[in-house]
């Protein structure tokens, strides 16, 4: 084993530590693994470079809820609600630390304690696995963390190195899957109701949006004004809030007379709880033997279907609301099956009839 450097310790917890008089203050440095004497001194340095918030006064818990407070009247509720729900979920050690004594080592340190930490069980499935929490998750808690202190120490630079996101496969449907599923639901007479808010929902529109839409929205022409939001707030009551989830979501949609005339004839656009739409999609997926997709997956079969038919970009993020086209075009990248296939099968054709057996 190589040998410690001067005046580090092995505490009873396996993790390492020195000490170090840092700007008039005694501080502790702690390591996972043995540290080097290199190591000592980046980590001493880090803190000598620090300049702490000396006036602020409180943990970083209370600047957090200060801060959320401050967004209160200018976010959505849902995202205010996103944000309590991820500030509950920051380790307590680092919330009740004092929002001046926070580094850039207090920051990695918690990096590496989420990383190497699992989720709590839900009470509602004690038995199910634990699992390590998600990169995406680490990723939202050091976001909400980096909002808050350049809010109130805007001199502190952060540059933590954050774990590699997971590149999931999320599936897709295609065009067989989306025709099946509304076949069914136009069959079925407790089922129908939810054909109109789903066909929208393939047409580009958040479940919010559907949610917060009335036949008035719906002019004679069959124009279709998405200006409005249905969310849940942090006390988990449902609220209207008038604007979108992006200045750019706000538009107008021309729909096929079909649909115009299916919303004027059943007088609404969708009256009940949002979870049914999501729950009733499922229970038909069952029945008929399709994989599982969710509301969103009709979304981005949308921009998936729109950008393979030829629609230029600029038109397919008018009619998705997207703020901007990165998102959008991650979802279209994701070819649809299908797609993939017919496109492939001509360069295929061509390989084999003109120029491996070309006659």
């Amino acid at each position: 084993m190589n040998k410690l450097p001067k005046g580090v310790d092995q505490l009873p917890s396996g993790k390492y530590r020195i000490r170090k008089m840092i700007n008039g203050k005694r501080q502790s440095l702690l390591f996972d693994e043995p540290p080097t004497q290199r190591d000592v001194l980046l980590a001493t340095n880090e803190l000598l470079n620090e300049v702490p918030g000396a006036t602020l006064k409180g943990t970083f818990l209370d600047y957090a809820e200060k801060y959320i407070k401050a967004k209160e009247n200018v976010l959505s509720a849902s995202t205010i609600r996103g944000y309590r729900a991820t500030l509950k979920s920051i380790p307590s050690h680092f919330t009740s630390l004092p929002i001046k004594d926070i580094t850039q080592y207090t920051l990695t340190a918690l990096v590496n304690d989420m990383v190497r930490s699992e989720r709590p069980v839900s009470p509602k499935r004690p038995d199910s696995p634990k699992r390590p929490v998600s990169p995406k998750t680490i990723y939202n808690r050091h976001g909400l963390i980096v909002s808050v202190m350049h809010e109130f120490r805007p001199d502190f630079v952060i540059r933590t190195k954050l774990p590699r996101k997971v590149q999931k496969d999320i599936y897709t449907p295609g065009d067989e899957e989306v025709s099946r599923l509304f076949a069914y639901l136009d069959d079925s007479p407790t089922l129908k109701k939810y054909w109109v808010p789903l066909y929208l929902a393939s047409l580009g529109l958040r479940r919010s949006e559907i949610g917060a839409l009335t036949i008035k929205d719906l002019s004679e022409d069959n124009i279709l004004t998405v200006s409005k939001a249905k969310v849940q707030g942090s006390d988990n009551k449902w609220v209207i809030q008038n604007f979108t989830k992006t200045e750019r979501s706000n538009r107008k949609i021309p729909l096929p007379k079909e649909l115009a005339d299916r919303i004027r004839e059943q007088g609404c656009i969708y009256e009940g709880f949002l979870g049914k739409m999501y729950d009733n999609m499922r229970i038909v997926e069952k029945r008929i033997g399709l994989p599982h997709f969710g509301i969103h997956r009709l979304r981005s079969f949308f921009a998936s279907k729109a950008h393979s038919l030829g629609l230029h970009d600029s038109i397919i993020l008018k009619l998705g609301g997207w703020k901007s086209d990165y998102i959008m075009k991650g979802i279209y990248r994701k070819a649809l099956k299908e797609d993939l296939q017919e496109e492939s099968k001509v360069f295929l054709d061509h390989m084999t009839n003109r120029v491996v057996n070309k006659e």
